[in-house]
């Protein structure tokens, strides 16, 4: 579309300064696809030195934790031109979408780069489970937050289906589950950095319900079709959480069955 300004009306009624963060708000999108394909490929590496007893499981998972970072970070562009689009009446921009990309970067960018660079020092665990139990809670809230302005500013508006039964569960799943979900996690990682006893079942079940969101708005989307419709703005990569939840509840449950008459396990 960049490509032919002049051949689409909308784009020939823009301004230098409105097609200027445009261009630069899809520039980054575009480089967005290759900084989460790059980010699966650390993680993934990251995952097979783990499996493997490699101790340099941890600089590759610190390299996706980056590019996660540099993702959020990419999102600000089109904050500023949606933001600015209301403000001065530009096409195509949405305040909701514009403070939506700004809280995610907020909450995402500052904690994953402080661990990060604490990652970078592997015999220090204690201080990287300290920003991990800070960056991971923010990371659930910021996930809220994306889904509940997109219920508020396209999938509410735009349900024509009126009200039924699995309309109802979609505008409940968009307001509470990735809400508890961030509470109960911010709680297991306040345990965790407290070295206080029974942090697991609630860490647990905050993964949980991450995925059990992304469950749950599948399932919506088969019988409230405008859901469908925005799959492709999905983190369906985090349905594979609640079984690193399940994981450490089973992990848990081992260690009981072990060491019955250890206290705090």
């Amino acid at each position: 579309m960049l490509l032919h300004i002049n051949q689409i009306s909308i784009l020939a009624s823009m301004g230098p300064a409105e097609l200027l963060t445009l261009f630069i708000q899809e520039a980054c999108s575009v480089a967005n696809s290759f900084v989460l394909l790059f980010c699966g490929v650390f993680a993934t590496q990251s995952a097979y030195s783990y499996i493997r007893n490699n101790p340099n499981y941890l600089q590759k998972l610190r390299w996706a934790v980056i590019l996660l970072a540099v993702f959020s970070l990419l999102l600000v562009p089109a904050s500023l031109h949606h933001l600015l689009g209301v403000a001065y009446g530009w096409f195509m921009v949405d305040f909701y979408v514009g403070l939506s990309y700004l809280l995610q970067a907020l909450l995402i960018v500052p904690p994953l780069f402080m661990l990060s660079q604490k990652m970078r020092n592997p015999q220090k665990p204690a201080a990287i489970l300290k920003k991990a139990t800070l960056a991971g809670p923010l990371f659930i809230f910021a996930l809220w937050l994306k889904y509940l302005f997109l219920w508020l500013d396209t999938l509410a508006p735009m349900n024509t289906q009126g009200d039924n039964l699995m309309s109802t569960v979609g505008i409940i799943n968009s307001l509470l589950t990735l809400l508890v979900a961030g509470v109960v996690s911010a709680w297991a990682c306040f345990n965790l950095n407290k070295n206080r006893p029974n942090a697991q079942k609630p860490l647990a079940a905050g993964l949980i319900l991450v995925g059990v969101f992304f469950i749950i708005f599948s399932f919506v989307a088969v019988f409230v079709p405008i859901y469908t419709s925005f799959w492709y703005l999905t983190d369906f990569w985090m349905l594979t959480l609640p079984i690193l939840g399940t994981g450490i509840l089973l992990s848990r449950a081992r260690k009981v069955k072990e060491y019955p008459h250890v206290k705090g396990v």
